[in-house]
């Protein structure tokens, strides 16, 4: 694992060799001992006292970390002739973490969190490859109830918006000989994902929940007709 995460964040910069270091050492800690808490993966209190005040230092982002996560993932793309992108929203809950501040409500209006929506790529065997693309936020408490009123809001003004910027961030950084199938659930049967304009190595498979009409015939991509 020691050897798998340098390897992993060996283009991280995070303007200290120090810390870059230390996000190699939190890796490694915490990808080693995945169920336990932060104490018991560090192993010491001063492994652990590092990962708290790594976390809360003011000198880097979290796009930062993830930056080198992505770059060594689209390397492993670039040895697949399709990959599948994989999108979808997730809770991270801190309910019980009454004293986190910059959380916002999540499904549930007693719920307290964070939303995160990941595209995760893949190959066509089911073999991870990494993320290429996350964004993370809080909803603002006076959004609550607002989605009742989606059908007046533009999808810019909603976080359906997150469907079409992972859409665009993927098709960004995916080289262009390479195939890509971006994945979604019913959530992303949006129109405007579907007319956002797309290179020919992007194609949609969506989960539809509405009836649509479409002008041309649509191909669908299996083992057996992959294109050479």
């Amino acid at each position: 694992m020691k050897n798998w995460a340098a390897a992993e964040l060996q283009q991280a910069d995070l303007g200290d060799t120090r810390r870059n270091k230390r996000l190699i050492r939190i890796v490694e800690d915490l990808a080693s001992k995945p169920t336990s808490s932060v104490p018991q993966a560090c192993g010491n209190i001063a492994a652990t006292t590092a990962a708290y005040d790594f976390w809360n230092s003011p000198y880097f982002q979290a796009d930062d970390i993830r930056k080198p996560h992505i770059a060594s993932t689209i390397e492993r793309i670039k040895e697949h002739d399709i990959v599948l992108a994989i999108q979808d929203t997730t809770n991270i809950d801190l309910t019980d973490h009454p004293a986190t501040s910059g959380t916002g409500y999540l499904d549930h209006r007693k719920s307290q969190g964070l939303k995160v929506h990941s595209t995760f790529a893949a190959t066509i065997s089911g073999v991870p490859l990494g993320i290429i693309n996350q964004q993370v936020w809080a909803r603002a408490e006076e959004d609550l109830g607002i989605a009742k009123k989606r059908r007046q809001r533009e999808t810019q003004e909603k976080e359906s918006q997150r469907w079409l910027d992972s859409l665009n961030g993927t098709q960004q950084l995916m080289p262009e000989d390479v195939k890509v199938v971006t994945i979604g659930d019913s959530e992303a049967d949006i129109f405007d994902l579907f007319s956002l304009e797309r290179p020919e190595n992007s194609s949609l498979l969506i989960r539809g929940t509405h009836n649509r009409k479409v002008e041309k015939q649509c191909q669908i991509f299996t083992p057996s007709n992959q294109p050479n």
